[in-house]
């Protein structure tokens, strides 16, 4: 995957290095998988619970977030000053077996609590993860390793969208719900078996000034940083947008194209969840390239990223249904090239939060932004669609959510200021091989 020589300096073979990156993969895919998947089920469950799209907005956004948001952070900071491994392997097992409590769910208050515990379980995933990737892999691929864990949340929207698809419509919600639980508790004894602590790697000399001496120390550290607070800044804006989307998209797909559960599913998984994998990919390798000479580049390519998917996106949303051309929607190909744009900025933005800090506080700076991005994004984006259903819907009908999404496909020209912000505080160059090699 994203292995090259120089990772054996922490005393593991390239195949194994490779094998934790694969595992590290499949947690982040269960993760937003276990996230996201109620995304496709949302009017199945509407109609069985008696709630309504704001209700909705509630339940995928600010239930899952508030309390992923209170949890992360000390959780993270366990991780930086012990073992990572079984933090990840714990948290794993607690949000899957949350995940199957949420198939259980006999009214929104118990709805509300199942996806709380959810948040709460994935709080102690992806920060440990970012942090063990940093220590697994060189300097010159860093972006590349962080990809692997976009790409597997993607992987997980997509494929929980059309699992849950297919489920819901051949046994119901509350059996998709329940099954993709199962998958993830299994995941959890076999990353506590065989995942080994890797040596923690020499700090960037720009990341040397630090202190974390206390979890204080770090968390002021973080918010005295301009950069960390730009990069803090501009995902925010960035996962505001990404979340209206992956949320809401598959809604749109059935009230707006008419798809049933599994069409629309297995269409959002071609349409999103695969060219984002790739816009992914592509971006971090892009990233990685021009950094070598300018790290600013970490910042530029998601300010590009995020400028350019505008355009496709609106224009996903508002081109009439039926217009075609040889014989493909239009609508779908502009949702392509979005999707495709739309991952660019992931990756180097998780390279550029671990390098800003020394390795002791390396899963709070993972937990810091992604936390913050997290919680405005997670809550906002959902619950912003949800509101603005509600208020078009007297005029706009069913369609409603389409120009409930265009209105925020504009969102992500801010978060493009935001990012260029970022590459203003950032050094241009910075020595980072001759630090790790340091004995």
């Amino acid at each position: 995957m994203a292995q090259a020589p120089g990772s054996t300096r922490s005393g593991f073979s390239p195949a194994y290095v490779n094998y934790v990156i694969a595992l590290i993969f499949l947690v982040s895919a269960i993760n937003v998988c276990d996230r996201t998947i109620v995304a496709v089920l949302v009017d199945d469950i509407r109609a069985e619970l008696a709630l309504d799209d704001r209700q909705m907005g509630v339940v995928m956004g600010f239930a899952f977030s508030v309390t992923y948001l209170l949890a992360s952070v000390p959780i993270a900071r366990l991780a930086d000053r012990s073992r990572r491994a079984p933090i990840v392997a714990a948290a794993l097992f607690a949000w899957s077996l949350m995940t199957a409590a949420s198939g259980m769910a006999q009214n929104h208050v118990q709805l509300l609590l199942a996806r709380m515990g959810v948040g709460l379980g994935e709080a102690g995933g992806s920060p440990p993860c970012h942090s063990l990737l940093m220590d697994y892999v060189p300097a010159e691929r860093r972006a590349r390793a962080m990809s692997w864990l976009p790409i597997g949340a993607l992987i997980g929207v997509g494929g929980g969208m059309y699992y849950g698809g297919w489920a819901s419509e051949q046994f119901g919600w509350r059996l998709a719900l329940i099954s993709v639980g199962i998958p993830g508790c299994l995941l959890a004894l076999l990353f506590l078996g065989t995942v080994k602590e890797p040596p923690r790697r020499v700090a960037d000399a720009s990341a040397a000034t630090l202190s974390t001496d206390t979890l204080a120390e770090v968390l002021l550290g973080l918010l005295r940083s301009p950069a960390f607070r730009w990069l803090m800044v501009a995902s925010s804006i960035a996962m505001t947008a990404g979340m209206a989307r992956t949320f809401w998209e598959p809604t749109l797909l059935r009230r707006v194209y008419g798809l049933g559960p599994a069409d629309a599913g297995a269409t959002y998984l071609l349409i999103s969840t695969l060219p984002s994998a790739l816009g992914t990919w592509l971006g971090a390798l892009i990233a990685d390239r021009l950094s070598a000479r300018d790290r600013r580049w970490y910042a530029w390519v998601p300010a590009i990223g995020s400028a350019a998917l505008v355009p496709f996106a609106v224009g996903f949303y508002l081109l009439p249904v039926e217009l075609q051309v040889a014989g493909l929607r239009v609508g779908f190909v502009m949702a392509v090239m979005a999707s495709l744009l739309s991952g660019a900025w992931s990756a180097p933005v998780m390279a550029t939060a671990q390098v800003l800090v020394p390795p002791q506080a390396r899963a709070v700076s993972a937990a810091v932004w992604t936390t913050v991005a997290g919680f405005v994004g997670g809550s906002l984006g959902p619950l912003l669609i949800g509101d603005l259903n509600m208020r078009l819907q007297p005029v706009a009908g069913a369609e409603s959510v389409r120009w409930s999404l265009a209105m925020v496909a504009v969102v992500p020209v801010v978060a493009a200021i935001a990012f260029a912000r970022l590459a203003r505080w950032m050094p241009s160059a910075v020595c980072v091989r001759a630090a790790e090699e340091t004995p």
